[in-house]
């Protein structure tokens, strides 16, 4: 498979979400392919580390737009399987280490994106997990 305009698409959590979203998009008539980091970089002794392993799946730019609305499908009834609110407005977040200022869908909130700038890890949205970990004035009496 040949891409006139390669793209990176979509950044999965790991290789079957890849190969997942890399289905969905060629079923609805989109050009993919999922890259694989099968490199040892990313290994230790009890599987892969999650934040260094990240497989992509790539389309050809040409057919951007359609893949666009694909995914915005395909996150949005993530989130909702998932109890996230994806009716909700974007999130604007600015990136640490560039300095670029960078929009995610709500359906993306309390989940950890790439900057499409220089790849650093953000931050999306309030974690909904955080507030389990706060301590309350009577637990901390005791």
């Amino acid at each position: 498979m040949t891409f006139q305009e390669p793209l990176k698409a979509f950044i999965a959590a790991n290789n079957p979400e890849a190969h997942l979203v890399c289905n969905l998009l060629q079923n609805s008539g989109v050009n993919a392919l999922v890259v694989e980091d099968v490199t040892q970089v990313g290994t230790w002794m009890l599987g892969m580390v999650s934040q260094i392993h990240k497989p992509e799946v790539w389309i050809d730019g040409v057919d951007r737009e359609r893949a666009q609305t694909i995914l915005a499908g395909y996150e949005r009834r993530t989130a909702e399987l998932n109890g996230r609110n994806s009716d909700g407005p974007p999130i604007e977040i600015m990136c640490d280490a560039c300095g670029r200022v960078v929009m995610f869908p709500a359906a993306q909130a309390g989940t950890v994106q790439n900057c499409p700038r220089c790849l650093a890890f953000l931050d999306v949205g309030e974690d909904s997990m955080s507030d389990e970990w706060q301590v309350t004035p009577e637990e901390a009496s005791s």
